[in-house]
């Protein structure tokens, strides 16, 4: 069977059986109805009455007495149970949260049905339900945070086991131990991720700032995490992270906010001492939402604006040459001084150089030139540079409530981002990154109810982001002109696809954002997306005695187009020695003279669209085995259809074969073979121990698979060789290359690709003229190596496989301790390693026989794995006399020997012993304490009256150190290319 017949044979399969999708936005109230003695009353009438839309559903408990009102919008609910012989009861203020289940046990007196009893306290903070690990912030909580921005997401790390990387935002983000791009965004039940890096949509980060996109947190109704979740959850292994958008109500309401902030009020940096002047800082985010009814208990709306405007001063400390002379002549340093000792050996110093750097022949200081700010006397200095932001953001939702069985809502939301600000090089505005956001999410729930025991769903949702990175001098050629006073820059590199000056690199000079060079970074300009996404769900949920079931069905597209301009506009090194009238001439010197060490220029055309196929089935039975004792089974499957480049533009490095292409057919139409095995068991227990609902022992576990990041296949990752290309790129002649035609490359090379990252030697560029020849080849020789990236053709779907035990107890009905063990393992985690790493006692590499021509081949494949193991604890007070607050407390330790993806991640020091990496993660932090509170101030009667309404809010975070270790920067022993290879202490 192929691999398109599978899929499309378990789409029909998973739809004929009207399966079932993600609760995600939506709760569940369920329960039982019984009488004084506790004998089950079946054919009750319930009526779960949503108390702020006027909605009612009507369901009937069954043989066993049980009732189940699934996909409830998130509110305060009344629950009203009615039976013949017996008394009304209506049980109050059942608050109903975002993905989250609430039980609901109701035993009604004998008497009048006339005759109502009124129960409104508070249901204890317990869950009772299942083991399933998280908490839900409302909007209230939401809103009254002292939050930075006002980026919900930064709130995540206020739950035990999650850990943010220190000065990183919400996507370092590490939920028990698991990889920050294993966390699953959803937004109204819908996956909300970029699946080119797993960056959610919604609230997408920037280069520039801590988020580009908005969603008003006004707009949410709630946010829940949840980790170790049922089997209707999927795609990822970590936290599952739901966000509720609010719905409109049978009043009006609505908000509308400012807040400004101002430098003058901000403390100055130690680099930034007095009397030099305060950097900038002005924030201004204003927006409001707004919501009522259109049509009393039928239909009613709900929209949201939210704006942002800042601009923040940067300070950053430079390594750049000296303007002036020193007053003993160093031209390692000294601008000046290197072009007097080229004169001094009778070299004519470049115009061209001159020109960039600002200078002229004679005593005369240079000015920098393109090197702004760069000091006379020294080579360290300070400089400043403003990132400015603008975002505007809107969210809209409708809720129609057609008939008694049928409702439809549907939501949009899009938000758009442009920021300008220094992101590589040494600070100049001219090279600031210019990032633009776009991007939409759209989502569309229609709910039927045909009797009290069935209720389906089915959903559509659809989200893309436009990702563009562009560099401010873009509309500045590099041809030339600069010289005599045109509008392009004086060097003329020959490129015309883009614009912008080459990234110019002298060695000795480092830029503060780590990039040395003068212009952009070399990966820029850059494009992502627009990346649309289509995802359809269908449910299904039945009641039928003490079973609650839930089977259900989901289907997805997912494309990735990227852009991945890597040296597009070349790149050119002076690394010194390169000027033979002086013998060991510094990098400056030759950069005064005009002779570059090596270049770089990317060679075809580097634009890709991936796409790939998720299909997946699950059936979820919560088997209320005893009064007390509620047992949860599921089990779900997924398939991902292998990732595939759209038009065949992806290359591997088979052993076998060399390097070859996709789509020839030795390959097939995807690099990698399909993963059919992933089958995703889950189980779990609550027992009420009292039965009153008060102490509940709960445990659970599961197996997650993870879905693909098209990052990790397509962004030119891991090799030490900057030249070199990523397995996108890679086959078929595209490697590192000298001009010199050499040993014709090998016939396993015969595709159609064409695209590298080329490598010139110094003989081949012409400062002074076109520096880059024109149709520099793409061939290889055994004396000039490529290095290759390549994915394992058996790669398999990774997996976390995740296990809790713990105790819930509520002291009354307001305050509550959880208390338990939390762990995983993770197997089958991806990881970057070199097949072809020198052997330490030949010096020889694996495949240098058949492959002379290879030197780095760095493998995508299955080798990482992780461990963890925690105890956690969590202290909540509902709101209770005017305080609320919520303590966590994590001790943990996690262990792996790869905390990151090959995205981003190092490759291991020995790759025939990948088990020496395992150690404690990057995310392994031991102690971890969180508490926030929040407390409103009585009125009094009197002046006291004025401090009604306020509120006294606080976040108090303590944890202890990350793990470091100790690297050798300066010596590679291990032949990884890396230097990065750790120190043996002994004694």
């Amino acid at each position: 069977m192929t691999t398109r017949m599978f899929n499309a044979s378990l789409v029909v399969l998973l739809f004929s059986l009207a399966l079932l999708a993600q609760q995600a936005n939506f709760g569940r109230i369920l329960g039982k109805v019984s009488d004084p003695s506790g004998a089950v009353l079946p054919g009750a009438t319930i009526s779960i009455i949503d108390t702020q839309r006027g909605l009612a559903r009507t369901v009937t408990t069954g043989e066993a007495g049980q009732y189940n009102a699934p996909t409830l919008i998130p509110g305060t609910y009344t629950v009203r149970v009615e039976f013949p012989g017996f008394k009304t009861l209506d049980r109050q203020n059942v608050v109903v949260e975002v993905g989250k289940e609430i039980l609901v046990d109701l035993t009604i007196e004998p008497g009048q049905q006339s005759e109502t009893v009124t129960v409104n306290e508070a249901i204890p903070l317990v869950d009772t339900t299942g083991a399933t690990l998280g908490g839900t912030l409302p909007n209230v909580d939401i809103v009254d945070m002292p939050l930075n921005g006002r980026n919900y997401q930064n709130l995540l790390n206020l739950r035990p086991g999650v850990v943010v990387q220190p000065g990183g935002g919400p996507w370092t983000q590490s939920t028990n131990n698991i990889r920050p791009d294993e966390s699953g965004w959803m937004v109204d039940g819908i996956i909300n991720s970029s699946f080119f890096d797993a960056r959610p949509i919604v609230n997408f980060p920037s280069p520039l700032s801590d988020m580009s996109t908005i969603l008003p947190i006004d707009a949410i109704q709630e946010f829940n995490l949840m980790e170790n979740p049922k089997a209707e959850y999927g795609w990822k292994p970590g936290a599952v992270v739901n966000v509720g958008i609010r719905s409109g109500t049978n009043a009006f309401h609505g908000s509308a906010y400012a807040f400004g902030r101002n430098g003058p009020w901000d403390a100055r940096s130690v680099f930034n001492p007095s009397p030099q002047p305060l950097l900038p800082v002005e924030l201004e985010q204003f927006g409001g939402v707004i919501g009522g009814p259109v049509k009393k208990d039928k239909l009613f709306f709900f929209a949201g604006y939210e704006g942002l405007r800042s601009l923040v001063g940067n300070l950053y400390i430079e390594t750049a040459p000296a303007t002036a002379r020193f007053p003993t002549p160093d031209p390692r340093n000294s601008m000046v001084d290197a072009i007097n000792a080229l004169q001094s050996a009778g070299v004519t110093p470049s115009p061209i150089s001159l020109k960039l750097l600002g200078c002229t022949l004679g005593p005369t200081a240079c000015t920098g030139g393109l090197i702004q700010g760069a000091s006379p006397n020294t080579t360290t200095y300070a400089s400043t540079s403003p990132t400015s932001n603008v975002s505007d953001n809107g969210v809209a939702k409708i809720d129609y409530k057609i008939n008694s069985k049928h409702a439809l809502s549907g939501m949009v939301w899009i938000g758009n981002y442009l920021g300008d600000g220094n992101d590589h090089g040494f600070v100049n505005p001219i090279f600031n990154l210019q990032a633009r956001v776009r991007a939409t999410d759209i989502v569309v729930n229609w709910i039927s109810t045909p009797n009290s025991r069935l209720v389906n769903e089915f959903r559509v949702g659809y989200n893309r982001v436009n990702f563009i990175s562009n560099i401010d001098d873009g509309n500045i050629l590099a041809n030339g002109s600069g010289l005599t006073g045109g509008k392009g820059y004086p060097l003329n590199t020959g490129v015309t696809a883009v614009g912008g000056l080459p990234n110019i690199n002298i060695t000795g000079f480092l830029a503060a954002t780590g990039s040395s060079g003068i212009g952009a970074g070399h990966n820029r300009p850059s494009s992502n997306g627009p990346n649309p996404f289509y995802d359809f769900q269908d449910n299904v949920s039945y009641l039928w005695g003490k079973h609650s079931f839930k089977i259900g069905g989901e289907f997805a597209h997912i494309e990735v187009d990227t852009f991945t301009e890597d040296n597009i506009r070349g790149r050119i090194d002076f690394r010194g020695k390169r000027t033979p009238q002086i013998p060991g001439s510094t990098p400056l010197e030759d950069f005064f003279a005009g002779n570059p060490d090596r270049g770089f220029i990317l060679v075809g055309n580097p634009a890709r669209t991936v796409n790939w196929r998720s299909t997946a089935g699950f059936v979820q039975d919560d088997w209320r085995i005893a009064p007390r004792f509620m047992l949860n089974l599921g089990l779900r499957y997924s398939y991902f259809s292998p990732i595939r480049e759209a038009n065949n533009l992806w290359g591997n490095f088979v052993p076998a074969l060399g390097l070859v292409q996709q789509g020839q057919p030795s390959v097939g139409d995807t690099i990698v073979k399909p993963d059919y095995g992933n089958w995703s068991p889950r189980v779990g227990f609550a027992w009420d121990v009292t039965g009153k609902g008060t102490t509940v022992v709960r445990a659970g576990a599961s197996v997650i698979y993870s879905s693909y990041k098209a990052g990790m296949f397509t962004s030119q990752i891991g090799l030490p060789d900057t030249s070199s290309t990523s397995v996108t790129f890679n086959p078929t002649g595209a490697c590192k290359t000298v001009v010199a035609v050499g040993v014709p490359c090998p016939a396993t090379f015969g595709g159609t690709i064409q695209l590298a990252s080329t490598a010139l030697p110094n003989s081949a560029l012409n400062w002074s003229g076109v520096v880059f020849p024109a149709g520099a080849g793409v061939s290889c020789t055994e004396t000039g190596p490529c290095s290759a990236m390549a994915v394992d053709p058996n790669l398999r779907t990774p997996y976390i496989t995740n296990y809790n035990l713990g105790v819930q107890h509520a002291f009354n009905n307001n305050l509550s301790l959880d208390l338990g063990y939390v762990g995983n393992h993770g197997g089958n985690l991806i990881g970057i390693r070199d097949i072809n790493q020198i052997d330490p006692t030949t010096g020889v590499r694996p495949y240098a026989a058949r492959f002379p021509y290879l030197k780095f081949i760095n493998q995508i494949s299955n080798f990482a794995r992780s461990n963890f193991n925690s105890l956690q604890a969590t202290l909540t007070q509902r709101v209770s006399h005017g305080l609320s607050f919520t303590g966590g407390y994590t001790y943990g330790h996690g262990l792996d020997n790869g905390s990151l993806n090959t995205q981003y991640g190092y490759m291991p020091q020995n790759t025939n012993n990948t088990a020496a990496e395992y150690a404690s993660g990057d995310f392994d932090i031991r102690h971890r304490f969180t508490f926030t509170t929040t407390y409103s101030l009585p009125g009094k009667k009197g002046f006291g009256q004025l401090l009604e309404g306020w509120k006294i809010n606080s976040i108090v975070t303590l944890q202890g150190p990350q793990p470091w270790s100790v690297d050798d920067r300066q010596y590679d022993f291990s032949g990884t290319g890396d230097f990065a290879d750790r120190w043996d202490f002994f004694g």
